[in-house]
């Protein structure tokens, strides 16, 4: 009898109920467990990759926009009030240029030309003013012509500063309807702006 009630309670302690729970994993078990982490683990992944180049791309995209509107306003600005255009400009754009000189009309007091102009894939700014060699402080108009035995010459009253990025292409024509047209790069984002600028004093 009491051989019995040790096989009995052998066979139903818990080392022998549990025993296939002990056992571990099988191996079809942690392959099967392992693909589905590696698979979540790349869904995750993507959706992050995914949401860095749009915010990448929309940031790059900002950017060059805002770089175009700030050139665009400031030569705006500055031709609406241009005394008058020295750059001949064509008519058409198959024949633009890159680069603007007028006449400053915000100061009248002195005569300075704006200069607008693309180097490389910046839009630069500076202003210069003409004399002549005899009397280097005394500014004249850019087509005066210079007293025997002097030469016309040119200084930078303010230095070339760039007010504007990322630019690949500025094209200028039209008068006295100026009309600019640019286009900007940064990453893979392109945009194109284009304006008509009428001039005050022209």
């Amino acid at each position: 009898m009491n051989q019995i009630k040790k096989n009995l309670s052998r066979l139903t302690s818990p080392s022998i109920r549990n025993q296939k729970f002990l056992m571990g994993f099988t191996l079809t078990e942690i392959i099967i467990s392992l693909t589905l982490f590696v698979l979540i683990l790349v869904i995750v992944f993507s959706i992050y990759t995914l949401h860095q180049r749009i915010y990448t791309a929309g940031e790059a995209r900002a950017e060059a926009l805002q770089n175009g509107r700030v050139v665009l306003e400031r030569m705006t600005r500055e031709i609406r009030q241009a005394r008058n255009i020295v750059t001949e400009l064509a008519d058409d754009e198959s024949g633009a240029t890159s680069t603007i000189l007028f006449e400053d009309g915000h100061d009248v007091s002195t005569i300075h030309y704006v200069h607008f102009f693309q180097d490389n894939r910046n839009i630069k700014r500076e202003v210069i003013a003409y004399y002549f060699s005899g009397d280097p402080y005394t500014y004249v108009d850019w087509n005066a012509t210079p007293p025997p035995g002097q030469e016309k010459l040119t200084t930078a009253t303010e230095v070339a500063q760039i007010i504007g990025e990322y630019v690949t292409k500025l094209d200028i024509w039209g008068a006295p309807t100026v009309n600019v047209s640019t286009t900007l790069e940064k990453g893979n984002q392109k945009i194109n702006l284009k304006t008509k600028i009428l001039g005050r004093n022209l």
